[in-house]
């Protein structure tokens, strides 16, 4: 918990006739991350690196038409609110999986290749009506704005002599288009301009001999002219709007019928079809996998990582799938192998609180894992400065939304709502101590003195400072001593010494002193003087290690450890804010009862952009508490990170895994 997990380098050698069952079992179970074995050098005088199977491409065509499938499928199931279907989305059973080989899964997509092509035919015609309905909507508009200048439209067939341009002039581009033609010279043109619009420009026809047509279009586009299409809906513009309306009848026909079958087909075949899009993505994964392996003659080898406490379950997996064939050879990561991945060793509880510290850096191969140390800190934090239980019950529901809908399956949208909800409920804790919620609402408006309530941060912001700042000291001297201890688990005795002793000794000698100078309590004055000269012995060894620039160490630290007064800001923005908002709703209120709904809308409004504007500041907050303070004095980071071989089954369960 404190350490990421141990890791091993292992090498398995298998006999070659259980490579696809054993590399299968290691992929579902997912705790080798696989390494060319190539990379072992003492192997490549034994060895020949397997070439990548041809079935590959094969495969990922496959998957590629079949998840098309699965998405034209998707866009056509049941209907959901789109509220709902985000916060509670139709999560419908897996469908069985089996670990079937690549050419066996083909032959399954084999058979429903029919559906698949008839669902992406259906998807291809209705892209063609979309596309034909956005060109008879340009037709239409081009026609209606014709029409102010006649209804028979020019011919479709070029003429022999004569070229017809119809179009839109943009506004300010050409007031006289005759007048412009007559000063570029061209006398074989002629325009008629109508129907001066605002905004859109001016309607015009131009008429020019063919051939001085290249000019004149020349000319046109110079000034920003559009020519008019009519396509192929008759010789005047009625004819043509109800040829139009009818082909969009045609169409519109036409594209329900597909959206009918569409629907049909989605609720016989998205979810195995689904299933099966996840199993190729799963078999050509194993098969680029493959590629990573070596043979002999008899064997097959595999290398890579693994953690320590799996190296009973890749025995057991060599047992059952690999016929008892399996021998291996592991060997320990060394300290400061950057080749070394980096696996976090969390409980459950701990594990969604990984992603802040893989958000900074995750830590490098036996580097202290400051995870542990996160999330409680920032859980705390982020709650006083909320510190109002209606914020925090907020804060808690819409986390709560979030695990139940879209943030069900396992990832980062799952981790960090948890990480809200834990925030929420530490919101709703402090906010009781605190007495807020939603400001002072109960008292203000009900009457109701909050129960429970230690301190009041309007009222007593001295007390919230003090703890602020000896929490801040607890923290910086935490992250001392961290560093501390690695060095001396290092054998770097010196270092701890230059680096964390001094401050040891510095801290408590400038705390005698300040007290000493602010009354703060008696000191006797051998302790005075025996405090005076170790900060100054203390102060000097800085100034000795770093130079000219330990001086901006020691302003340094205290920087780090007046940031903490943050604690107390959040916490009076929150409850200043929040009753700023109910003092103002109630004069709203106070001025006539029919503005009672309008003092009540401000109420929730206000309220609700102090939530969002708090719950963001608190979080980032706390958590550059972390980041600055707290991993500047311990923490360096640039692991990378364990990628097992491993498979992502969602629409799919093995018959083994079923309840």
């Amino acid at each position: 918990m404190f350490y990421p997990a141990e890791m091993q380098k292992v090498t398995v050698g298998i006999h070659r006739r259980y490579a696809a069952p054993f590399l299968s079992a290691l992929h579902e179970e997912g705790i080798l991350e696989l390494t060319p074995i190539t990379g072992d050098e003492h192997l490549l005088h034994l060895i020949s690196p397997v070439q990548r199977d041809e079935i590959r491409q094969a495969l990922a065509a496959a998957q590629a038409r079949t998840e098309r499938a699965v998405e034209a499928l998707h866009d056509h199931r049941e209907e959901q609110g789109r509220i709902t279907g985000f916060f509670f989305p139709d999560r419908k059973s897996p469908v069985p999986a089996e670990r079937s080989d690549p050419a066996s899964l083909l032959k399954v997509v084999d058979r429903y290749n029919p559906v698949i092509s008839e669902i992406l035919s259906c998807r291809v015609r209705r892209s063609a009506i979309h596309e034909r309905f956005a060109r008879l909507d340009e037709d239409e508009e081009h026609l209606l704005l014709f029409r102010c200048v006649g209804e028979a439209l020019p011919p479709r067939e070029p003429s022999r002599f004569i070229t017809i341009r119809a179009g839109l002039i943009p506004t300010g581009e050409c007031e006289d288009l005759n007048a412009l033609f007559e000063e570029e010279g061209i006398s074989e043109a002629i325009a008629h301009s109508a129907c001066r619009l605002e905004e859109e420009g001016m309607i015009a026809v131009v008429l020019a001999h063919s051939r001085v047509a290249e000019r004149v279009d020349a000319l046109l586009r110079s000034r920003g002219f559009a020519d008019f299409t009519f396509g192929e809906h008759g010789s005047s513009v009625p004819e043509a709007l109800e040829h139009i309306r009818k082909e969009k009848d045609a169409l519109h026909q036409e594209d329900e019928e597909i959206q009918n079958c569409l629907r049909e087909k989605s609720s016989e075949y998205l979810q195995l079809l689904a299933g099966l899009a996840e199993d190729l993505g799963i078999a050509r994964d194993a098969v680029d996998a493959a590629a990573l392996t070596g043979s002999t003659r008899d064997l097959r080898l595999y290398s890579g990582w693994i953690k320590s406490h799996d190296l009973p379950l890749l025995e057991k997996i060599g047992d059952l799938h690999a016929g008892g064939t399996m021998i291996y050879r592991a060997v320990p990561g060394k300290d400061g192998d950057a080749a070394v991945p980096v696996a976090y060793n969390h409980p459950r509880w701990l594990s969604p609180f990984r992603s802040l510290t893989t958000t900074f850096a995750p830590p490098r191969y036996r580097e202290v894992d400051p995870t542990f140390f996160i999330a409680p800190v920032l859980v705390i934090t982020f709650g006083v400065m909320l510190g109002d239980a209606g914020y925090g019950l907020l804060l808690a529901l819409v986390a709560a939304a979030l695990l139940a809908g879209p943030a069900w399956y396992p990832g980062s949208t799952r981790d960090f709502s948890f990480i809200l909800f834990a925030c929420g409920i530490s919101g709703i804790l402090f906010g009781i101590v605190q007495g807020g919620f939603f400001g002072d609402l109960l008292p203000r408006f009900f009457g109701i003195s909050p129960p429970f309530v230690l301190i009041d941060p309007l009222m007593d912001p001295i007390t919230i400072l003090t703890a602020a700042l000896l929490f801040g000291i607890f923290h910086l001297n935490m992250g001392l001593g961290i560093a501390a201890y690695s060095n001396i688990k290092a054998g770097e005795l010196r270092k701890m010494l230059k680096e964390q002793g001094v401050w040891f000794i510095l801290q408590p000698c400038a705390a005698v002193l300040l007290f000493a100078f602010f009354g703060w309590a008696e000191i006797p004055l051998p302790l005075l003087f025996v405090s005076g000269a170790g900060a100054a012995a203390a102060a000097a060894l800085i100034l000795t290690f770093e130079g000219p620039l330990g001086f901006f160490s020691i302003t340094g630290f205290l920087g780090d450890w007046l940031s903490y007064t943050r604690i107390l800001a959040l916490a009076l923005a929150t409850a200043g804010i929040a009753m700023t908002v109910n003092i103002l709703s109630e004069m709203i209120g106070s001025v006539h009862p029919y503005l009672a709904i309008v003092a009540v809308l401000f109420a929730v409004g206000g309220h609700l952009a102090n939530f969002l504007l708090q719950s963001l500041g608190g979080f980032i907050h706390a958590l550059r508490l972390q980041y600055v303070e707290f991993f500047g004095h311990f923490y360096e980071g640039g692991g990378r990170l364990f990628q097992p071989f491993a498979t992502d089954r969602r629409k799919t369960i093995l018959p083994e895994d079923e309840p």
